[in-house]
């Protein structure tokens, strides 16, 4: 599934019961309800475990914060989880302000897979 419009481009590639979910740009008040309806699409698809790969991220706002923590929500209520794969420099700053790191883990890369609570 790929999506773009605007300053975001979102791509995801899932198996059985999970996904990475790519973002680059920015996600801000203009992006965030493209955003919100990709990653609640994958979590309604089966995909509960998100692993978000933020590294292309140049810019999030509160919106964009929301969006990430919404779908973290509902990937638990799902029985999975989502966390975010090596967030850029700009997003971990607004993370680490806002002491988010227990609801958006950071996941580390495992061959094909990703293993969640890893530090990116």
């Amino acid at each position: 599934m790929k999506a773009g419009r605007g300053p975001i481009t979102m791509t995801a590639v899932s198996n059985a019961s999970s996904a990475a979910v790519v973002l680059d740009g920015e996600i801000d008040i203009a992006t965030a309800p493209a955003i919100r309806r990709f990653l609640l699409a994958a979590i309604s698809g089966g995909d509960v475990h998100l692993a978000v790969d933020m590294s292309g991220v140049t810019f999030i706002d509160a919106a964009g914060i929301g969006v990430l923590v919404a779908a973290a929500n509902r990937a638990r209520r799902a029985g999975g989880g989502l966390s975010l794969l090596a967030p850029s420099r700009q997003v971990r700053r607004v993370l680490d302000l806002l002491h988010l790191d227990a609801i958006l883990p950071a996941a580390q890369r495992s061959g094909g897979s990703f293993v969640v609570g890893s530090v990116a």
